[in-house]
């Protein structure tokens, strides 16, 4: 996937004819234009331009905001507070004030147009700047929900971002009576994470016998008797979900993406040999139904380079394409090394901004939105694309029941429809499996085809 392909699918382009804007500061900050830019094309659609000319400013004809402390007339003032005007990262936590059943940041003084600074708000959370400040790890090296000042706040199942940057909107509408922002639309892109391509095919003869008597010992019937019937071809692998998962998408014309683990042999990474043709005659078969693929790193290529290199490489080959997209296995990502080794390697959109233990909006948005290198103080063209929920924190890392888990998607979907987000789920291959997962199995489809008819 080539990146207009990928502005195409994800709604990324401006709308032609869009309104303009201009925002006139008086320091530069490569961080207010870097938000500005999400705010305004990303989730609004429309244009904008930032000055340090108030002589530019004054004359133009462009809608007017004023980032300063200084009033100006006929433009609507955001008065800023300090975060976007540093260059560094403070360990200081921004304070969390509650009102209207939404959580704000950044206060400003009553006398401009917002209360607070949207700027200073947003960025903090697209940025990721929490994720470098101090956080505590957890068991795999992640920044988890609990680390999450969202979460802390129980804030976390709703994408404040979006919300603030609606009632930004809403307020901008009121200020200047002839806008006329254009409309955004909901839509729902799937996503499998397939961590092992077959439950019992292909593995080679070591493996399958080492498997059988293990099931032996354990004395798991139900899954010997499975395996025995899939190797002697009496039924299909449970794992093999690939035609009928993407005939579905294909007909419910459901954007779909597969990321295929390209390592095994450790204790993290156990999938089919990847020198394996049977990931070729996977990868047609999705291909012709329409269906992307993308890498999913290897549980230690977050830190190793090499691994990162081997896994793409190798994955190119078999899928007879250029490989562009990733989301790392265990969402093992370090917000301050994990996207340098990506754009080294030519990725130019990464998935894994979400959590595996709980649902909820990692970054406080719906929409993608590109790598800040708060390093570095620049924009990378690394594109994070976040989800808000993923298959195993319900029965994973919690017990929860396939009813309340539909509920819960179904919640988190119609909270990114009110602000014509983008929902991005995140499936296994071995949730598709009554016998690991009772019940669970049917939740995809329930959801999917309920989802995308909201």
């Amino acid at each position: 996937m080539d990146r207009a392909g990928l502005h195409k699918l994800l709604n990324l382009e401006v709308v032609p004819g869009s309104p303009g804007f201009i925002i006139y500061s008086e320091k530069q900050s490569a961080r207010l234009n870097y938000v500005a830019k999400f705010i305004f094309e990303t989730v609004l659609k429309v244009n904008v331009n930032i000055t340090h000319s108030f002589s530019e400013f004054e004359t133009s004809k462009l809608f007017k905001i004023n980032y300063s402390s200084t009033s100006l007339a006929n433009a609507f003032q955001v008065r800023p507070q300090s975060l976007l005007f540093e260059t560094c990262v403070s360990e200081n936590k921004p304070k969390a004030i509650l009102k209207n059943d939404l959580i704000y940041f950044f206060e400003s003084e009553s006398t401009s147009n917002l209360s607070y600074d949207i700027f200073s708000t947003v960025f903090y959370f697209i940025s990721r700047y929490e994720e470098w400040q101090a956080f505590e790890y957890d068991a795999h090296g992640r920044f988890e929900a609990k680390e999450s000042v969202l979460f802390k706040n129980k804030m976390h199942l709703k994408p404040v971002v979006d919300l603030w940057i609606q009632e930004f909107k809403n307020e901008l509408e009121k200020f200047f009576k002839e806008i006329n922002f254009p409309k955004n639309k909901f839509k729902i892109i799937s996503t499998i994470d397939v961590d092992n391509l077959y439950a019992y095919k292909e593995k080679g003869f070591l493996r399958t016998t080492g498997a059988i008597c293990k099931d032996l010992l354990k004395f798991d019937l139900v899954n010997l008797k499975q395996r025995i019937n899939v190797l002697s071809k009496k039924e299909e692998d449970p794992f093999d979900i690939y035609s009928s998962i993407s005939e579905f998408c294909l007909e419910k014309k459901i954007p779909l993406i597969y990321f295929f683990l390209f390592k095994n042999g450790t204790k993290h990474d156990r999938t089919v040999d990847p020198n394996s043709n049977a990931f070729v005659e996977v990868f047609k078969r999705i291909k012709d139904l329409s269906a992307f693929i993308g890498l999913h790193p290897s549980y230690n290529s977050s830190v190793d380079k090499n691994l990162l290199i081997q896994e793409q490489n190798l994955l190119n080959q078999k899928a007879n394409e250029n490989i562009t997209i990733s989301r790392q296995h265990y969402l093992r990502f370090n917000i301050q090394t994990t996207p340098k080794l990506l754009i080294d390697k030519g990725f130019i959109a990464d998935f894994t901004m979400g959590y595996a233990s709980s649902p909820g909006f990692r970054a406080g948005t719906s929409f993608p939105f590109y790598y800040y290198d708060l390093a570095a103080e620049q924009q990378k063209q690394l594109l994070f694309v976040p989800f808000c929920v993923m298959d195993g924190a319900y029965f994973v890392y919690d017990t929860i029941s396939p009813d309340h888990m539909l509920n819960s998607l179904l919640s988190l979907a119609k909270e990114v429809k009110k602000v014509d987000g983008l929902f991005v789920s995140v499936f296994h291959e071995r949730t598709f499996s009554n016998h690991l997962y009772p019940g669970y199995d049917r939740i995809y489809k329930n959801f999917h085809q309920t989802v995308n008819e909201l």
